[in-house]
């Protein structure tokens, strides 16, 4: 049976968070590049965990089969790292090739190597810092919690089902905030609700093959740092195109889709399910009483 309840509750809280928030910023005409957003994007990306916590202690106080903070490996970061690393390079590489980006470190402010690298190293490690502590905030919430309810449910569409929830909570900043600001609101959230169904299911099946949340985090993570931060400060973009803007343009839309078509041929090319997949992740049957 589909968890009504729960699912309203928890999209309740994590969308009306993000509405709330775009709903300040508009009327002030902030965006996610103004000062203010340092301050409230932690909100917005902890209220996905903060809806888990409620939620849990609320509506579904027995569903304990959400995924953990455990079981830390190698895996748990380098296979997250090599995919938004190789998808963005080679989104990159095809836009250099097309002529419309070039080589400007730090806009053309960073004109020594010592600049370059006194940078990345003072600035990377604080990016990344920050953006895995927020990026725990959502994926506590997403692959922690509404991904697993869902599937030990049964629901056959949940990916599907955490695809537009996630969608509906970027949707306010989308909008309101300037958030992947490429085109107008309206072009932003098709290409966010095309690209995020790619990104979700690489995702899950990353956490769900490592059986801890840890692959969610750090995929997240880096993909915020490298898609906002790590590639965009040393090549810069012509403006007014849609190929390569912020996390969601278009090469890397497509590439994120080439690696989750990969992935889904390989699972069907072996006769795995995604049902078999969580059900090894979480436990088979009602997931109400196991505790992992």
């Amino acid at each position: 049976m589909f968890p009504w309840r729960p699912v309203i509750v928890f999209a309740a809280i994590a969308v009306g968070t993000t509405t709330a928030i775009a709903a300040l910023m508009a009327p002030m005409g902030w965006t996610v590049t103004s000062p203010a957003w340092i301050a409230l994007v932690p909100v917005a990306m902890w209220a996905p965990a903060f809806a888990r916590f409620v939620v849990r202690r609320t509506v579904d106080r027995g569903f304990t089969a959400v995924l953990p903070l455990q079981r830390w490996s190698a895996r748990v970061v380098l296979r997250p790292l090599a995919f938004p690393l190789v998808v963005y390079g080679a989104a990159y590489a095809i836009a250099w090739s097309a002529g419309f980006t070039h080589w400007s470190p730090g806009g053309g402010k960073w004109t020594t190597g010592s600049q370059i690298a006194a940078n990345v190293v003072i600035n990377l490690p604080i990016l990344l810092a920050f953006g895995t502590f927020t990026a725990m905030g959502e994926e506590i919430g997403w692959r922690g919690y509404l991904q697993p309810r869902l599937d030990a449910a049964g629901v056959r569409s949940s990916l599907i089902v955490v695809w537009l929830v996630q969608v509906a909570y970027h949707a306010p900043l989308i909008v309101g905030a300037g958030y992947s600001n490429i085109g107008g609101p309206f072009t932003n959230l098709a290409l966010f609700l095309v690209g995020d169904l790619s990104f979700t299911f690489v995702i899950a099946r990353e956490s769900y093959l490592a059986r801890s949340l840890w692959p969610a985090v750090w995929f997240h993570s880096f993909h915020n740092t490298i898609s906002q931060w790590l590639f965009p400060k040393f090549i810069a973009v012509d403006s007014q195109q849609m190929w390569l803007q912020g996390e969601d343009g278009l090469l890397p839309m497509a590439g994120y889709m080439v690696l989750a078509a990969a992935f889904y041929y390989s699972m069907r090319r072996r006769g795995h399910t995604w049902r078999a997949l969580a059900d090894s992740a979480l436990g088979p049957g009602d997931q109400t009483q196991i505790r992992t």
